[in-house]
């Protein structure tokens, strides 16, 4: 018994010392791995969790790209991005207070008085809450561009300050001054932010457009690319090209320290020295069809009209030379403006208004359709002619011609060049509505969108379809006598007049206008025809006629606008366009009663480069009003361009263009 116990004491005892063993093996282990541990952390990878240790947090900061800027096409400026630098302080952060106050001073960046109160902001900020707050101490302090006119100044080191070429202002870089300086500032800073700058002004506001930041409805649509403070186009280019002016955002990376202390990522171990800036892609530049000299003068000789519109564009590629819109506005933003810079302009005129892509009703220039229709269709030939007694009896209804005693024997050349109502009323009625549509719409492009790159009306091309709905009238026959001369519910866009006359005379091909040469490296391929019309070329011929004898000859109803020594060919207007509104002055209301003046040219006669359309909003008459601006027009783009006419010149000079002759019944 006593040696069965102590065989199992024995198996009891081995059993033991193996987990002894075992335990003792694992506790080996154990404090092997934290030694090991210990040893890493201590020795090893001291300085890696040293420099953990710093981190205290990551700052991620947008880098916003810079706008591309917009250019005409010899190379102006007409919207750019500028940097705007203001001086702030944080009052907490601030040393001596007086000296540094007192150093601004003697910098030139504070008077005396702008000195007394900062220092009373920065005091009585110091015991609230608001001592880490940011105070702005001088909005846009001068750099690189004239505060006056913000033209880019250049450095004079003889008199040690900048000079701005155009005002011939000298002013003293105060950015620099206080960058300089900053050693001797602790608590105040620079901040710099972009903001865009239009240097033409109203000239092109309506073509080149304005910025301002993206609503919560843009953001929540664009899926990522926008942002809280983007700036995206609001109008013109500016709204149309946007995604390529706007570039691609950057982002910069802190890594900072507990005190606030900066480090650089690529020192510190992952994933922090992963994080590197990505610089910001600037936008694309942007070229204009836009001749600004020929803008300018368009917008000179349509100063003394209360509203209107003006387009210059060529005949051939369908580049817009000149769009301007009457009253223009200031695009420039207010944070650039002088407090009496804005325009005053009466909101009647509808200054923020495009009108040069706005509809209105034609009058008389509409007559070329209604005279390709007719002599096309056979409704009249060159040799065929009524007698104007001023007056068409039609239905038992007078439709009047302007010239209330008529114009007697009429053909269809003296029609045109005489602007003769009662003729196109007698083309209306063989025609019909539905067939000079046809003409208006297929032939012209009348109707439908151009397809310029900034927002532009359709207009209406009236049909017998067209009336009968809701809130229309039932079509009447004698609708098709108002729309052969461009009148009822016909309504047209100067932009689309352009082009409609430019297919006149340039073989048919009805072109997509635009004011857009390049985007960045890519140039546009001009013309773009979109599509090809077939006019009958002696129906041509015989409009091309008349259009010249209303320029040139006496009973041509803008005979006063010709220019003798280089011909032009042309049409007049004017449209019946009376409006009503409540609580206008007096003159405004006599204003809105009256026509609204066209008139249509190309330049010059023998071989057009361009067509000239001026719409003077309740102008008046068309003759009388816009044929002497469309010709002030066509007398600037001649003197722009005389090395190009200097054959023509030479062959018209000696030409006398003969009065109409009486036309035998």
């Amino acid at each position: 018994m006593k040696h069965e116990e102590l065989s199992a004491f024995g198996d009891e005892l081995i059993e033991y010392r193996t987990h002894f063993k075992w335990a003792l093996i694992i506790i080996v282990i154990v404090f092997s791995v934290l030694e090991a541990r210990f040893f890493y952390l201590q020795v090893i990878a001291r300085e890696h969790l040293s420099a953990l240790a710093r981190v205290s947090h990551v700052v991620r900061e947008r880098l916003k790209a810079q706008r591309g800027t917009i250019k005409d096409r010899d190379g102006n400026i007409v919207a750019m991005d500028i940097p705007v630098h203001s001086l702030w302080v944080v009052p907490k952060k601030v040393v001596d207070l007086e000296s540094e106050t007192k150093r601004l001073v003697e910098l030139g960046i504070l008077s005396e008085e702008e000195k007394s109160r900062l220092v009373t902001r920065i005091t009585e900020s110091l015991g609230t809450k608001k001592r880490d707050h940011e105070i702005l101490v001088k909005k846009h302090i001068v750099s690189e561009f004239c505060p006056e006119d913000l033209e880019r100044m250049i450095f004079s080191k003889q008199k040690k300050s900048l000079i701005c070429p155009r005002c011939g202002k000298a002013f003293q870089d105060e950015r620099a001054i206080v960058e300089a300086n900053l050693m001797d500032l602790p608590g105040f800073f620079i901040k710099t932010s972009m903001t865009r700058h239009y240097p033409a002004r109203n000239l092109l506001a309506h073509v080149v457009g304005t910025v301002g930041e993206a609503t919560k409805a843009e953001i929540e649509r664009s899926k990522g690319t926008l942002y809280l403070g983007a700036i995206v186009g609001r109008s013109g280019i500016e709204k149309s090209l946007d995604a390529y002016l706007r570039g691609v955002d950057g982002e910069n990376v802190y890594v900072l320290t507990a005190g606030g202390g900066k480090l650089d990522p690529s020192t510190l171990p992952p994933p922090f020295n992963e994080m590197k800036p990505v610089a910001p892609v600037t936008g694309k530049d942007v070229v204009l069809t836009i001749e600004l000299d020929l803008q300018k003068a368009v917008m000179e000789a349509m100063a003394n009209q209360n509203a209107g519109a003006a387009v210059v564009m060529d005949v051939e590629t369908g580049e817009i030379l000149a769009m301007f819109s009457h009253p223009s506005f200031d695009p420039e933003p207010p944070i650039l403006k002088a407090k009496n810079d804005d325009l005053d302009i009466n909101p009647v005129f509808s200054p923020m208004l495009n009108k040069a892509v706005s509809a209105y009703p034609p009058g008389s220039v509409f007559k070329v359709v209604t005279a390709i229709a007719g002599l096309m269709e056979g409704a009249t030939t060159k040799d065929y002619n009524i007698t104007c007694y001023g007056y068409l009896e039609y239905k038992g209804r007078k439709f009047p011609d302007y010239l209330k005693g008529g114009h007697g024997k009429t053909d269809i050349v003296k029609a045109l060049s005489a602007s003769c109502d009662v003729y196109f009323y007698m083309l209306g009625d063989i025609l019909g509505i539905d067939t000079i549509a046809h003409y208006a719409r297929d032939y012209f492009g009348f109707g439908e969108l151009t397809g310029v790159e900034i927002g532009e009306m359709r207009g209406t091309v009236p049909t017998k379809r067209y009336y009968g709905r809701m809130g229309r009238p039932v079509f009447q026959p004698g609708f098709a006598l108002n729309m052969a001369v461009g009148q009822g519910d016909l309504m047209v866009t100067p932009l689309q007049v352009a082009r409609a006359y430019a297919a006149l005379v340039n073989g048919g091909k009805i072109l997509r206008p635009t004011l857009v040469l390049s985007v960045g490296d890519k140039k546009k391929t001009l013309p773009e025809i979109l599509r090809q019309v077939d006019f009958d070329d002696a129906a041509v011929a015989v409009v091309k006629e008349g259009l010249f004898r209303a320029v040139n000859s006496k009973e041509g109803t803008a005979f006063g606008a010709r220019i003798a020594e280089l011909p032009f060919a042309g049409k007049t207007g004017t449209a019946q366009a009376p409006e009503r509104r409540s609580n206008v002055p007096k003159d405004v209301e006599y204003w809105l009663k009256q026509d609204h003046a066209w008139f249509v040219a190309y330049a010059p006669a023998r071989r057009p480069k361009v067509v000239v359309v001026v719409m003077v909003e309740h102008g008046g008459f068309g003759g009388r009003v816009a044929a002497p601006i469309a010709s002030k027009i066509i007398k600037a783009y001649y003197a722009l361009h005389a090395p190009e006419f200097a054959d023509l010149w030479e062959s018209f000079e000696e030409e006398e263009v003969q009065p109409l002759p009486e036309v035998e019944p």
